[in-house]
């Protein structure tokens, strides 16, 4: 029999998980606090890069997503981002505790498990799905975005606790990036790259900086994708996962959907769904090139730290394309 072709990023989440591990009896206290129930089964999901993440059936056979971080007060980000948006109609899980426990200072969520299917990394293959529903399904995507970017906040940067914004002003953020130009050089240089290639993003970041500092920021998901989208039938009925929520342009979420996505999910297909259309103006397009450029230098330098090389390939293949658009 043939050997089955292993797959390095099941393998890489597995080491990350392997990482995160909660006792058996710090998992117990925490379902019993939150719903008076004991555990009649307990499920590990190994999906995220960050979370440990149980699927818990109680003793009445009901279910809980139980989330757990390893920073301390953890989590508050999405209880304000998620009480912002469901006045507004997003369909969102129900929060049921946030605890911090453990002397190492982590943090859980526990949540009313969604019915339904995400539309990746679950049982839906979405590829295979047909391309009317899949475009359907992204145009239903779009027009809750543009509810979540409905919500005016202030700052840039993500989101920490009660709306609270990482810096001031776009001009910080940029500022913050710049300031990590020797680190960001020397990744390159480990990684395959030219110092120039580096010198040459920050430039471009750079000539956006005054269009940067015009914009209104709103909120943004901040990790806007199809995994995170469940569905029942033919209609998302939940967005989940709001750990990233960040007060930006709303360009940023569709930045970051075409820099993951937009290979083989039209960006198009979620603009289409979008109710602001004023959105996608003449500065639009170099926008987004330009946060993908600020977001692919995160990740180049994120999964260089993690020594994960089949990402780094993908963010330096990135990298270049988005180099050459600006040419």
């Amino acid at each position: 029999m043939a050997s089955q072709k292993k797959d390095p990023y099941k393998e890489y989440l597995a080491s990350m998980h392997g990482k995160l591990v909660t006792s058996d009896e710090a998992i117990s206290n925490i379902i019993q606090e939150g719903t008076k129930k004991e555990i009649k089964e307990k499920k590990r999901i190994i999906a995220g890069e960050v979370n440990e993440v149980y699927d818990i059936t109680l003793t009445d056979d009901t279910h809980v997503i139980l989330r757990i971080s390893k920073h301390k007060a953890d989590f508050l980000q999405e209880k304000w981002a998620i009480e912002k948006v469901e006045k507004l109609g997003v369909p969102v899980p129900k929060i049921i505790l946030i605890k911090n426990f453990d002397k190492e200072g982590k943090t859980a969520c526990l949540m009313e498990k969604i019915e339904g299917e995400p539309l990746e990394r679950g049982n839906i293959n979405f590829d295979n799905l047909d391309e009317e529903l899949r475009r359907k399904l992204i145009n239903q995507a779009g027009e809750i975005l543009s509810k979540i970017h409905s919500v005016k906040t202030r700052g840039f940067g993500w989101i920490i606790g009660d709306g609270k914004p990482q810096v001031k002003t776009s001009d910080d953020l940029i500022d913050g990036l710049k300031e990590k130009q020797g680190e960001l050089e020397d990744m390159a240089l480990a990684e395959g790259l030219k110092k120039q290639d580096i010198q040459k993003a920050l430039d471009i970041i750079e000539s956006f900086r005054e269009l940067y500092s015009k914009i209104n920021p709103c909120l943004n998901h901040g990790d806007y994708s199809h995994k995170h989208f469940m569905v029942e039938g033919e209609k998302i009925i939940a967005i989940l996962d709001w750990g990233g929520v960040r007060s930006d342009s709303p360009v940023y979420d569709f930045a970051r959907w075409d820099y993951w996505f937009g290979d083989y999910i039209p960006t198009e297909w979620l603009k289409e769904g979008y109710t602001d259309k004023s959105l996608f103006d003449e500065n639009f397009e170099n926008l987004l090139h330009m946060l993908r450029l600020f977001q692919g230098l995160e990740v180049m330098n994120w999964y260089h730290q993690e020594k994960y090389k089949p990402a780094i390939e993908k963010a330096k293949r990135r990298l270049i394309k988005d180099l050459e658009y600006f040419k």
